[in-house]
């Protein structure tokens, strides 16, 4: 009796030591699925928002003032306005400000970036912020412009802002796919593992 008190005192012991890492780890792997997740979710639309703001930049032009000094222009084509927010799922917010900081057109709400540097020349930079109290992925760039009111031309300071700012909902949707995709099935393999591991000790 003693030895076989001492067995499955092993038993209980070695399946103790063997368990309680998968346990343990699986809850990590939970959390870095869900960042993968995310940062898999971002990358599409990321690149949709960057190329919305670059077609903005293309759309700004110097021209001078009464005074003579050059000052930027922004016209949007009939129409693009509405376009660029056509969103069945989410609110997409857009807004150009001018040499100084002046607000040209779209939204007042989107706020300005803290960057120390504007970045290179035609360089689209991405951040988390808010609109009205709302999560939002901001692209947004700082436009050059040359003497002859060219976009998007290095050499000379940085110019008018540019952002595009739209709400997470497509995004959101596409992470919790992924998650149920990859989070689902170790729901089966987990209490397999667990099995498994049984057998094999007994």
């Amino acid at each position: 009796m003693p030895e076989q008190k001492e067995q499955r005192s092993l038993f209980g012991e070695i399946l103790d030591w063997m368990l309680a890492p998968l346990l343990l780890l699986w809850p990590m792997s939970v959390l870095l699925t869900w960042l993968v997740a995310q940062n898999i979710a971002n990358r599409p639309f990321d690149r949709e928002l960057g190329a919305m703001a670059r077609v903005l930049a293309q759309q700004i032009a110097l021209q001078p003032d009464t005074a003579g000094r050059p000052i930027a222009r922004f016209r949007l084509p009939e129409g693009a306005a509405e376009l660029l927010r056509s969103d069945e799922t989410d609110d997409v917010y857009f807004q150009v400000l001018g040499l100084r900081g002046e607000f040209l057109n779209g939204d007042t709400a989107i706020p300005v970036p803290l960057d120390a540097e504007q970045g290179a020349a035609g360089e689209v930079r991405y951040r988390d912020d808010t609109v009205n109290n709302t999560a939002v992925r901001v692209a947004y760039l700082w436009v050059y412009l040359d003497g002859k009111g060219g976009a998007g031309v290095g050499g000379s300071p940085p110019g008018p802002l540019v952002q595009v700012a739209e709400t997470l909902g497509k995004r959101s949707r596409l992470a919790t796919e992924i998650i149920k995709g990859v989070i689902l099935p170790q729901f089966v393999i987990l209490p397999l593992a667990v099995l498994l591991v049984w057998l094999a000790l007994a």
